[in-house]
């Protein structure tokens, strides 16, 4: 693939302040701590559980290993399909497993990592993806009201906040929440006809993460539901190369059968709640530029931009950035604390 370098970015502030840096012997990490949006085989190598494709919920790659390539970073993935923010707020198992939620995640990596080095503290990105398996444990509570939304909403921030200041503790500088996804648009609930039940559910949820997530140093909440949502408008659909916004593509019976459908490419849902793979191509190229400029505005003119610049609309699993390659140069911006990769001064946009 061709990969259109000409508009990313272009005649930014950003590019402004780029300084090309000669490469450090040391090299950054992706730390990735999530669910099914983010896993990329952790829990089908746990409990043997069946996914799409190599181990992950969707028909190829997920977004943070496009986020990982993009910038050059080695991927640390901790995320597991299942898990929630905390398994004493909200238990989750697969095949009579425990899936490590959000909070048994953070504790093995401290574990296992007790001593960054500075260099790593500095320079290692950490992205969470967490609560939307929180919300499917207690839907039916949420929704007749029979669980106190307030109350579960700020039990699950609380939860998330706390284990996220184990991070910020362990003096990691750079740390990024998503919240939580656009939910009343995926099909699962669009075929139950409870979009306007769900809606304010995960309004009220994203709310209380960022009330809680805010006194944290070093640490930013991403809009995860905003970008779902310009995900879906029809120009970003008609980029995206999708023709089915509605509709899974695996479908699941009774029996555990799996019917697949002959496009999943143009498919915005590989199933009732997870993106295929041309949204999660979109997402890791949005992380990559949040991980550049936290201020970017994230709109359908950006998607559109990012959707041109990697060919999302002509990707597929075997046709993309990882399958085909890309640039890893380090590159430090005076806009941030910390050195991330970027492309070479010959890959940089130039201005029309």
């Amino acid at each position: 693939m061709q990969i259109k370098v000409g508009s990313l970015f272009a005649c930014t502030a950003l590019f402004a302040t780029v300084t090309v840096a000669a490469p450090t012997p040391a090299k950054s990490n992706l730390i990735v701590f999530g669910n099914s949006l983010s896993d990329v085989g952790n829990t089908a190598a746990l409990a043997g559980a069946p996914t799409y494709w190599n181990g992950r919920y969707s028909n190829s790659y997920v977004w943070n290993e496009y986020t990982a390539k993009i910038l050059g970073m080695n991927l640390a993935n901790r995320a597991y399909g299942g898990a929630t923010s905390n398994n004493e707020l909200s238990p989750a198992s697969a095949k009579n497993i425990t899936i490590p939620s959000y909070h048994d995640q953070v504790v093995a990596w401290l574990a296992a990592n007790p001593s960054p080095s500075a260099f790593n503290l500095q320079n290692d990105l950490v992205e969470v993806e967490i609560g939307g398996n929180d919300i499917l444990h207690r839907v039916a509570g949420l929704i007749t009201g029979t669980v106190d939304l307030n109350e579960f909403a700020s039990q699950l921030a609380a939860s998330v906040a706390k284990d996220t200041q184990k991070l910020v503790n362990a003096g990691y500088k750079n740390i990024a929440i998503w919240n939580l996804p656009a939910v009343d648009k995926t099909p699962m609930v669009l075929s139950y006809g409870a979009s306007a039940l769900f809606k304010p559910v995960v309004a009220t949820i994203n709310g209380a993460l960022k009330a809680a997530l805010q006194p944290l140093t070093g640490v930013r909440v991403l809009d995860l539901n905003n970008l779902m949502s310009v995900g879906l408008q029809p120009a970003v659909l008609a980029a995206l190369g999708i023709t089915d916004s509605t509709n899974a593509c695996y479908v699941t019976d009774n029996a555990g059968k799996v019917t697949a459908c002959a496009n999943p490419d143009e498919h915005m849902f590989a199933d009732g709640i997870h993106p295929a793979s041309r949204m999660h191509y979109l997402w890791g190229a949005v992380a990559a530029v949040l991980a550049r400029d936290p201020a970017a505005i994230i709109d359908t003119a950006e998607a559109l931009k990012l959707i041109g610049t990697f060919s999302i609309g002509q990707s597929s699993r075997d046709d993309n950035i990882i399958a085909d390659g890309g640039p890893t140069t380090t590159a430090s911006y005076s806009t941030s604390s910390y050195v991330i990769p970027t492309f070479t001064t010959s890959a940089l946009p130039k201005c029309h």
